[in-house]
């Protein structure tokens, strides 16, 4: 009971709620126009339907499910290569930059994959969207900390010139073909692994996947499941994000 109250009173839920009891207040009482009406209506029921937490585990769970967790890294395969995500630029309150959650997650695997499974060469993926961005690249960043987390920095190779998924696997791809290297365990977050994975499979290097930060694990029947919530639209969002982002890159010769 705890939880569903403090669903209902979350801003997002009350004011959505309210606006739903609000619009069908006015079909009701046909205040305006049919048409008009209809207007307001069908983009709001849309919006009801992509921020329920159902809709967030399907969407998501449309891009995770073919890659479940891995623990290991395969015989024979040597490298690791864990592609960026978000940084946080330093400025007046923060001194150092600072990684974002997604690259956070993807360290903290790619680093557990490297003590379990023994050293190996580690590849981390990523510059600056926007050069003129203070601070140091991605990479650079991701670097630091997966020396912090036992990661030994003879082991690393960073690649710190890409602004996408495909510039990680394009230059990525040059790197790995200068050392002979044709296999990789490939390390982002699982939402993201089928557009990374293409990208590095177009440019002929063999992908074992080891995703992390899996988000629909288990669906679960309750009232809060089908109550909307901000961060639900936040995760379709994200999986629509990638669901385009494989259209453009097939539409474009990239995958």
């Amino acid at each position: 009971m705890y939880h569903l109250v403090a669903a209902l009173l979350d801003p997002f839920t009350l004011l959505f709620l309210l606006t739903a009891v609000g619009i069908a207040n006015l079909w009701r009482r046909r205040v305006d126009s049919r048409r008009r009406l209809v207007l307001v209506a069908v983009p709001f029921a849309v919006l009801a339907v992509v921020s329920l937490p159902a809709t967030a585990y399907l969407a998501l769970g449309s891009l995770e499910w073919p890659y479940p967790p891995q623990a290991g890294r395969p015989r024979g395969v040597d490298t690791i290569v864990v592609l960026s995500g978000a940084v946080h630029p330093p400025n007046r309150v923060r001194p150092e930059a600072e990684l974002g959650e997604d690259s956070l997650y993807r360290c903290l695997h790619a680093a557990r994959l490297y003590r379990r499974t023994g050293p190996c060469l580690v590849v981390a993926s990523g510059g600056k969207v926007d050069s003129r961005t203070p601070g140091p690249t991605v990479a650079a960043a991701m670097r630091d900390f997966l020396i912090e987390q036992g990661v030994a920095d003879s082991d690393l190779l960073l690649e710190d010139r890409s602004r996408s998924t495909y510039e990680n696997a394009r230059n990525t791809a040059v790197l790995l073909r200068e050392r002979g290297i044709e296999k990789i365990v490939l390390v982002t977050d699982a939402s993201h692994m089928l557009r990374a994975e293409r990208c590095f499979l177009a440019q002929g290097i063999e992908v074992y996947p080891s995703g992390c930060r899996h988000q629909a694990t288990e669906f679960r029947w309750s009232l809060l499941t089908f109550l909307p919530r901000p961060w639900a639209a936040r995760d379709v969002q994200r999986a629509a994000h990638e669901w385009m982002g494989l259209a453009w890159y097939r539409l474009h010769g990239r995958i």
